[in-house]
Parts: structure tokens; sequence; C-alpha cells
């Protein structure tokens, strides 16, 4: 916005004073000390005011001091000539051309002013590449020994400074700092604009979420440091993809996000979105280590999944977490049921908030069977939920979302003190001494003061140490190796015993199975299910049994239903199992009552 110069046609005191647009103004003489002509391209005007600095109040609006007399505005600069010491406002073939004069010692100046004005022209600056902040190259500044335009470049040095630091703070808050893309907020505004040239063209536009798998273990195995850099190559990468033509942001953490502009058909964004896998193959390398990366992506269109901003992220947001469920690496077209499996997701973590509050949780226990007696050994303490309203909610629903939110971690540890409380209590009405098994997430074992709490429990409720058994999955094992044989030995050192879980899925991680030094083995039952039909489950839980009678450790088959799995799992030598051939999971009081009754298992 210009500014508004105070003039009068005559420049006699008491004249009226008129207002005009300092854009309009060419240039400024000054008469005397606060005497001015005002000069525009078709009139002149006077202006009668004190000012410790004209050039400095109209800075902004382009106007530099050329000699002691000569304020020009050079944005309406055309030419100028050297030789002749004359600055033109229009072609200097026309002779209605208005000009400014200046000395011809103050070429120099002249020219000097000439090229700071332009080298610190927004449009025209020279910018740094995309993964640094952008500057403005610095001015050059060619000093003149004349202290008449001392003031002036000190102005014009203060003038671009200050225009520098605005546009670093402009650019910062529209920016992501680490990757230097379009932040969020930049998005946003961008993709609001876009939706009048989509309409008035009759084209669509795209937005696709896009959010790295499994981005956490790289982070949590190699640092934060190594997945800052890794975020780097992804932006490079997906700058490059993009183009001109559309625009991608960092949204936030692992979140990218891109408009897609200008597009006639979905299959034109589709065709895009099949691309990105291909875009990200190539390894990226940190410190020598050989690093891949995938994508799950949700793409919603405008105007067909939302006509506003919020809508439209929120929906492509919904159909990437459709994405991550079918296993990532693949992209998912926003529809409306997803909103509702949205909702319900939504629901189920404020209900499973509120039933930790609300002690709606219960553990059941499922028999661990001796297969050399048929007898009930111990026992695998199971979570479930019964809800107010929506009665039993399957484990395999609320665990993952348990996992996913970080309440894994208080409700672990409280089946893990109840299964304690239990167990205890059952040893002090004379029964047989049971060993009771808890399942135990990443999260819990990675807590701080893990082993202490595991002490603590022991000690307050009373439970001998070896009648506590630690279930630890195979992929939980594999997660920090030296870190989880490290608190193994410390929970050995307790007295606790600890067997894997699941073993077999992981298929990598055989050689380490000695390092672990676990006391059982557990086989995982997608092995047991189709062990008397399928040859390859049968040779990979052969091979599994006999591994764990040369390591000295017992083996467990999970999930045996029938009695042909049986009669196999015995033939090979499997020490204990666990199914519904015997029992399923069952509440506290009728597992009591099954104990006391010394149910066992036939032996044929």
């Amino acid at each position: 916005m210009s500014q508004k110069i105070p003039v009068t046609r005559d420049g006699k005191k008491g004249s009226d004073i008129l207002l005009i647009d300092s854009h309009r103004v060419v240039k400024i003489d000054k008469i005397r000390d606060r005497d001015y002509v005002i000069h525009t391209k078709d009139h002149h005007y006077y202006l009668d005011l004190s000012l410790d600095s004209i050039e400095e109040w109209l800075y902004e609006d382009g106007f530099r001091l050329l000699d002691s007399t000569n304020i020009v505005n050079m944005k309406h600069v055309k030419e100028y000539d050297s030789r002749k010491g004359i600055v033109y406002f229009d072609s200097p073939t026309d002779k209605k051309t208005k000009t400014a004069s200046a000395a011809r010692i103050h070429k120099e100046h002249i020219e000097n002013v000439m090229s700071i004005l332009q080298s610190s022209d927004t449009d025209k600056a020279v910018r740094q590449p995309t993964n640094q902040h952008p500057e403005i190259q610095p001015p050059f500044f060619v000093m003149n020994d004349d202290d008449q335009f001392s003031r002036s470049y000190a102005t014009i040095r203060a003038m671009n400074a200050k225009r520098q630091a605005e546009e670093k703070i402009v650019h910062m808050a529209y920016h992501d700092s680490l990757t230097n893309l379009p932040n969020r907020l930049k998005f946003q505004e961008h993709l609001k604009d876009s939706f009048a040239k989509a309409e008035s063209s009759d084209t669509l536009l795209g937005v696709l979420f896009f959010d790295l798998d499994r981005f956490k273990i790289i982070n949590d195995t190699l640092g934060h440091h190594a997945g800052d850099q890794l975020l780097q190559h992804i932006a490079s990468k997906l700058s490059e993809y993009v183009g001109d033509k559309h625009t991608v942001a960092r949204f936030g953490g692992d979140e990218f996000i891109i408009l897609m502009t200008g597009v006639n058909s979905i299959d034109e964004i589709t065709d895009f979105a099949r691309g990105i896998p291909e875009c990200l193959k190539e390894a990226f390398y940190f410190e020598k280590q050989e690093l891949y990366i995938t994508a799950s992506i949700g793409i919603s269109l405008y105007p067909h999944d939302g006509n506003n901003v919020e809508s439209l992220i929120k929906n492509a947001d919904v159909a990437m977490y459709k994405a991550k469920e079918k296993g990532g690496n693949i992209y998912e077209l926003y529809h409306p049921d997803m909103n509702m499996r949205s909702m319900h997701r939504l629901n189920l973590e404020i209900e499973l908030r509120k039933a930790i509050e609300r002690e709606e949780f219960m553990v059941y226990y499922q028999p661990l069977v001796d297969l050399t007696t048929g007898s009930i050994f111990g026992m695998e303490s199971l979570v479930r939920w019964k809800h107010p309203e929506w009665g039993m909610v399957s484990p395999g629903e609320f665990i993952p979302l348990a996992e996913e939110t970080g309440l894994i971690i208080p409700l672990g540890n409280w089946v893990l003190k109840q299964a304690c409380i239990q167990n205890t209590k059952w040893n002090s009405l004379g029964l047989a001494p049971l060993c009771v098994s808890v399942n135990i997430s990443v999260n819990q074992f990675m807590q701080t003061g893990f082993v202490q709490f595991i002490e603590d429990t022991l000690k307050q409720t009373g439970l001998t140490p070896n009648l506590l058994c630690l279930e630890i999955t195979e992929s939980v094992a594999m997660k920090n190796v030296s870190f989880i044989m490290e608190t193994m030995d410390k929970l050995r050192m307790l007295g606790v015993q600890i067997s894997i879980d699941d073993f077999g899925t992981g298929y990598s991680s055989l050689s380490y199975l000695k390092r672990f030094r676990v006391h059982t083995l557990k086989i995982d039952q997608s092995f047991i299910r189709d062990v008397t039909t399928d040859e390859d489950n049968a040779a990979i839980v052969t091979a599994l049994i006999a591994m764990s009678q040369q390591l000295k450790i017992k083996s467990l088959a999970e999930g045996v239903e029938t009695p042909e799995q049986l009669a196999f799992l015995r033939e090979r030598g499997c020490n204990e199992i666990q199914g519904y051939i015997f029992s399923t999971p069952l509440p506290a009081e009728s597992f009591e009552n099954l104990i006391k009754e010394k149910k066992t298992l036939y032996l044929h």
C-alpha cells in the first residue's frame, strides 16, 4: 500500500492540501531545507514539510536519493544515460518523457543504487536450493567518498536487512524447517485458493495423504538423526517426482501431503499414486546402513469427497489409514463407508480410555498342559473387555488400538498385577503351585524401570518369582536385540521365567534363540492349525521342536484343537500344549473349579 503525500498546487502557505499516492510520483526535487517539488508524469506539486529523511519515509515505495537535490522513484525509471547523467521515466525518444538530472560524477552511485534496487526485488531475487533456507543475495555496496550519500546507503542497508528478515520470518511461518517444503498452513491456504480455479476450469483436485510405513522402527533403532535425514531424502524425492505442476508439503512427523491441480480424471490421480513406490524404491543409506521405505497413501477428490479444506484432508487421512490396515505400500481412494469405520475407531478409543478407569476389564485364564502327565502345570492370562453396552469386545479389535495409543502400558501392567494377585490367592488356598504366563508388549518391555516394576509387583503380591512367566513375542525380541538380552538377564536374576511367544513367524531369528536363553519356546498356532495337512507346516513344527530339544528348552504348541494335532505333537516330542482340545480361556472362578477338580488331558 503506497504512502499518501500531502501537497499543494502552488506552494503557498494556507493553500488547500491535497493527498496524492506516492506511486504516482516519479521524482522529488529539493529546493530548500523544507521545500520540495513533487513530480508526477503529468503534473507537479509542492511539499512544505520538515522531514528527517524523505528517502526513508518513502523507501518501501521505491524512492532513492540520486544526489543532493534529487530523490527518484526507481520503480518508474526506464533508462539511465550515464554519459549525459539523465534518468528517464519513459522512453528516451518520447519528448514528453520526464527526466531527472544527476551530476556525471555521481554515475557510480546511481548505477549502484539501481543495482541494489534490482537485487532487492523479491520477484527477481536469487534463491537457494530447496533444501536450504532461501535468502536474498546481499546487495553489493560501493561506498562513495561523498558524505552526502552516507545516509542513503545506511538507509538502504537497514531497509534491505529489514526486508530480508521479514521475508525469512514469513518463509519460516509457511515452510517446514527440516525439509523446507511448504508446511501444513501453507498447504491449506494453497488448497483453499485452488477451489475457484478448479470450478472455473471444470477440473478435479486430488489430495494425497502420505504416511511412511514403519518409520518409527528407524527412529527407535537408528535414532532421530537418521529419521531426520530420511525425511529430507523423502522430501527431495517427492519434490522431484511432483515437479512444478503439483504441490507437496510436509504435514507433520512422517506425514506428507500432495495437491494435484488441473486433473481431468480419477485415472490421472491413481496413475500418479502408483508411481510413488517407484519413486521411493531406491535405497537410502545412513552410515552404511541400507534402508528401504514404503508409504501408505490415501486419496480424496474435490469436489466429490468434500468442498472444503478440512473435509478433503480428513477424508484423505481416513483413506490412508485404510491403506495402512491393508499392510501399507498401497493407495486407497476415499469412500464414505470409511468414515463409519473411522468414527467407530474413535469411539472405541474413547471407550477404551474410560474402560481402564471404570474397571471394565477382566482376566481370563487358559490352562497350559504337560504332555507327559496330561495335567495342568500353569495358565496363560488373557485380558477381556466387557463393555456395558457393546458386551464382550474382541481382543483383536482393542489390543492393536491399545498398542497404537500407548494405553497398552497401563492395561498390560494392570493385567500382570492382577494375574500375580490371583495366582498368590490360589496358592494360599493350598492348591498346587501353578506358573502364570503374562503377555508383555514391546511398549511395556521398553518402558523405563520395567525390571523394577516386575520386582515391585512380586514383592507387593507375594508371588514366588518362578511362578511368573513373561511371554515376549518374537517380533518384540528382535526390536533391539542387545537391550532385550540385557533386560532378560536381569529378569532371570529375579527368578522369573521367560518364554518366546508366536515363535516361527519371523523366520529371521532362529540364530538368536540360543542367545536369548529362554525357558520355553511357544510355537504359533498358525503352524499348528494345518500341521496334519500341510507338509511345510509339519516340517517347520518338527524342526522347532527338535531345535528346542537340542537347546534344552521346553516347546509349547498353541491353538491345539484336534486329536490329530495332539498326536502329531506328541510323536515329535512336544512338551506342552494349550488350546480348545482341553479348555477355552476361563474366568478366574471357572478356572479355579477346573484346578480343584484336577482335570487332566486324556492321553491315548
